[in-house]
């Protein structure tokens, strides 16, 4: 008796067989199971007459269900001949704790058919196993790694439903744009599914190369860890200004949504250098030479400033972030230039008998320096 006709989703990993990774089937509900064995040999028998050194490792709902038993499964591991024999008494405790669990309802039934498994593996085993780095323990999601052509690792999970390869599986990725898959249920696989998403990765491996200059070059106030989904990019200019941008990720080399941040008096000079240079964009310039062409500027450098330069606290509730929120409004008094939250001013200048509001907009004094100050109603 072998290995296979005991477990037939349970397969060997190396050419020699001394190491085994996939499922057991237990009473229609798949688990997770690996084992080594360092002294096997190819039928899974010990020269020694038992498993002693053997190595197993369960998914977390095995393990589980096998927490009264696990110093029975221990000994009789110790006490098996060959793997075979091993597996044979280890079902038999794994259905028996399964037929003393509580009936299990319909809506958590297992829903996966065995047959499912067994097509997986085959095409995990094809498209190479280098290429996996994660599976869920109900095996209801697999996760993928590709590379683009700079190396830049990407992650694709896929989401498999019952009846797959009939439906196409649901795929999570971290791209900036919607990942379109193409799927026929004749010839659907895996294989298919990475070859795809390889391709799609080469569309925006100039933007990536590109926001990639940005984030290593100069300070970046938002997002604070940009993922490879994020087109938006907040960049320092200086404590009381900086630049948002939108970048089209299929088109990165062209014009962005430029949005200037800060006080009126420090950004009127930057908007009107940058209305009159719009039509100086090169498409053939990164998007930092581009910049600082169009607003005259030179972005404070990483390798000579830090970020807490840049990372002022609201003069009102003394925190940097408060909630999503960053100190945005700036006092624009030369010698004050002091940042507020927008919910911390308002709340602020409402309260103070000597402000008064029109269209939308409070006006009031700085808490800081007492010069006139405004900011718009929130909400």
């Amino acid at each position: 008796m072998q290995v296979c006709d005991i477990c037939p989703l349970l397969l060997p990993t190396n050419s020699s067989f001394t190491d085994y990774d996939g499922f057991v089937i237990i009473k229609g509900r798949s688990y997770r199971l690996r084992i080594s064995l360092p002294s096997a040999t190819a039928s899974g028998s010990s020269p020694s007459g038992n498993l002693t050194d053997a190595r197993i490792e369960l998914d977390w709902h095995l393990s589980q269900l096998l927490d009264n038993y696990r110093d029975v499964v221990e000994q009789r591991l110790k006490l098996s001949s060959s793997l075979p024999a091993f597996l044979v008494e280890f079902k038999a405790i794994a259905e028996s704790c399964v037929s003393s669990q509580p009936a299990r309802s319909k809506g958590q039934a297992h829903k996966l058919p065995p047959d499912f498994f067994s097509r997986v593996i085959q095409e995990i085993e094809v498209l190479g196993w280098d290429k996996l780095s994660y599976v869920d323990p109900s095996f209801s999601s697999i996760q993928l790694t590709a590379f683009d052509k700079d190396h830049r690792p990407h992650p694709i999970t896929v989401h498999f439903e019952s009846n797959y390869p009939s439906v196409a599986p649901r795929c999570t990725v971290d791209l900036p744009a919607a990942f379109e898959l193409r799927w026929s249920s004749k010839e659907g696989n895996l294989g298919e599914v990475y070859r795809q998403f390889s391709e799609t990765l080469e569309l925006f491996a100039d933007f990536w190369r590109l926001m990639d200059e940005i984030d290593s070059t100069v300070w970046v106030l938002e997002p604070e860890q940009p993922n490879r989904m994020a087109v938006l990019r907040r960049i320092a200019i200086s404590s009381s200004t900086s630049v948002q941008i939108e970048v089209d990720p299929l088109n990165p080399r062209s014009l962005p949504t430029i949005q200037l941040l800060g006080a009126t008096q420090a950004v009127s000079p930057l908007q009107d250098h940058l209305n009159k240079h719009l039509d100086d964009w090169d498409i053939q310039q990164g998007i930092l030479d581009n910049l600082t062409t169009l607003l005259g500027v030179q972005f404070p450098s990483k390798a000579s400033t830090k970020k807490e330069e840049f990372h002022v606290a609201c003069g009102i509730c003394y925190a940097y972030r408060l909630d999503d929120a960053t100190p945005t409004q700036v006092c624009a008094h030369e010698r004050c230039k002091q940042p507020f939250h927008h919910m911390c001013l308002y709340e602020w200048l409402r309260t103070l008998p000597t402000s008064r509001v029109s269209f939308n907009v409070i006006f009031g004094s700085c808490p800081y320096c007492e010069q006139p100050i405004t900011v718009k109603v929130a909400g």
